[in-house]
């Protein structure tokens, strides 16, 4: 399988390119990166690109992708409207319009968030666009998928660059426990690990389910946890 994955320098796409890394049926990933990641793998490659709007110029680099991993977001909290729909709709849809022409079977897993308006119609606006962003990945591929975590903690150590949500992390991380004790850890919580082996288990055998909420995120989790890491390494 090769995936091809947005945002791995991110929280969410970290979990992305480290469960690719050392998932034995993966045997190349491409990051498509502004800046190149201090990681280093045999099956990795970085293709470095600017303008996310037009992947026109890297479409070549993404020939023979059979999955896609969108991890690549930012928060609406003061942020411009457009620049925000510009990031989270334009962007997603200009890799599903270049994907879907290179392979219309290919897989695409888009991590949206909880709350998100597939209706369209709600009041609040991020809702609005993230679920504009969500059927439209699910319109252009027969396997494409959303994704509806709650709070992401680490799984290996990864921050994001967004503020808000390094601000939530730091406040969710001491509320986690009281979480799992009351049992509503799988409503609310997930980790970017787990996110990894449910944007590949959707890969390899797909589902009836096309926009998936945190529980089924938790759930699906863990049957699809592999059973054995393989080595990955960061540059001095």
């Amino acid at each position: 399988m090769k995936a091809v994955i947005f945002g791995a320098s991110g929280l969410i796409g970290d979990g992305f390119l480290r469960e690719s890394l050392r998932a034995p049926d993966v045997t190349e990933v491409v990051a498509v990166v502004r800046t190149p990641l201090t990681l280093t793998h045999p099956k990795l490659r970085q293709v470095q690109h600017d303008d996310f709007l037009d992947l026109t110029p890297i479409a070549d680099r993404l020939a023979g992708a059979d999955a896609c991993f969108w991890g690549l977001g930012v928060s609406s909290v003061g942020m411009d409207p457009q620049d925000y729909e510009r990031i989270t709709y334009g962007y997603t849809t200009a890799a599903v319009h270049t994907l879907a022409a290179i392979n219309p079977n290919l897989t695409f897993v888009y991590v949206s968030g909880g709350g998100t308006d597939s209706t369209e119609q709600g009041r609040s606006r991020w809702a609005r666009v993230k679920g504009r962003t969500e059927n439209a990945v699910i319109t252009a591929f027969p396997h494409g998928y959303a994704l509806r975590p709650g709070a992401v903690r680490s799984s290996y150590g990864a921050r994001s660059k967004t503020p808000a949500y390094r601000w939530g992390s730091v406040i969710a991380t001491p509320i986690i426990p009281l979480l799992r004790l009351l049992r509503l850890s799988p409503l609310l919580v997930t980790s970017t690990a787990q996110l990894g082996h449910v944007a590949l288990h959707l890969a390899r055998h797909g589902s009836s389910r096309h926009v998936l909420e945190n529980r089924d995120i938790v759930t699906l989790a863990a049957a699809a946890r592999p059973k054995a890491p393989e080595h990955v390494r960061r540059t001095p």
